[in-house]
C-alpha cells in the first residue's frame, strides 16, 4: 500500500514538473548574461596582463639602451664588452619578439566581442588562443635554455668547478620551471579555464 502511494506521489510530482518549466525565460536570460559577464571579466584580466607585459618590455628596452650607451665608461676590457653586447642584443631581440606576440594576442582577445558574437564563435576564438598559449609556453621554454646557455658563457660559469656548475644548473632549472608554472598554470590558465567553463555552460543553456 505504501509503495502504491509513493508511486502516485512521484507521478503527480513528475506531471507537475512537466507542466511548469524549471526556469523561465527571464531566469535563462539572467544566467546567460552572468556567464557572459564572467567570460568578459576573465578576458579583461588577461588583457591587463598583456598590456602590463608590453609596458615592462618597453621599459626593458630603454634600460638596455642606457646600459649599452654607458658600457664603454665602465672600464671593462674589449673581450668582456663584446660578451655583454652579445647578451644585450639577445635580450633586446627577445623583448621585441615578446612585445610583438603580446600585441598580436592582445588584439585577438580585444576583437572577441562576447555580446556580439555567437557562443560557437567565441568558443572557437578561445580555442585558438589556448593553442597559441601552448606555443608560447614551448617558445619560452626554448628561450630559457638559450638564455641560460648564453648567460653561462657571459658569466664564465663554465670555468667553475663541476660541483659549482651542478648547483648553478639545478638552481636555474628549478627557478625557471617555477616561474613558468606560476605564470601560466596559476595565472593565465586560471582565467582560460574559467572562460572555457563559462562557454560550456552557455552552450548547454543555448541548446536546451
Amino acid at each position: 500500500m505504501e509503495l502504491d502511494e509513493l508511486k502516485k506521489s512521484w507521478n503527480a510530482l513528475n506531471e507537475q514538473l512537466q507542466k511548469e518549466p524549471i526556469a523561465d525565460e527571464k531566469q535563462i536570460t539572467e544566467l546567460i548574461a552572468g556567464y557572459k559577464t564572467n567570460t568578459r571579466k576573465n578576458l579583461g584580466r588577461i588583457a591587463v596582463l598583456q598590456r602590463f607585459s608590453i609596458g615592462i618590455g618597453a621599459v626593458g628596452l630603454a634600460v638596455l639602451l642606457l646600459i649599452w650607451l654607458l658600457l664603454p665608461t665602465w672600464g671593462f676590457n674589449e673581450h668582456i664588452q663584446n660578451k655583454i653586447v652579445a647578451f644585450l642584443g639577445f635580450i633586446a631581440i627577445s623583448i621585441l619578439a615578446g612585445m610583438w606576440w603580446d600585441w598580436k594576442t592582445y588584439r585577438w582577445n580585444k576583437a572577441t566581442h562576447i555580446d556580439e558574437m555567437s557562443v560557437a564563435e567565441v568558443s572557437r576564438r578561445m580555442t585558438v588562443f589556448r593553442q597559441w598559449t601552448k606555443y608560447e609556453i614551448i617558445a619560452i621554454s626554448v628561450w630559457i635554455v638559450l638564455f641560460n646557455a648564453l648567460n653561462y658563457w657571459v658569466m664564465e660559469y663554465h670555468l667553475a668547478s663541476a660541483g659549482t656548475q651542478a648547483v648553478l644548473i639545478t638552481f636555474f632549472v628549478i627557478f625557471d620551471a617555477l616561474i613558468i608554472y606560476i605564470l601560466y598554470k596559476k595565472v593565465i590558465y586560471k582565467y582560460l579555464n574559467n572562460i572555457k567553463k563559462n562557454i560550456e555552460e552557455l552552450k548547454d543553456i543555448c541548446t536546451e
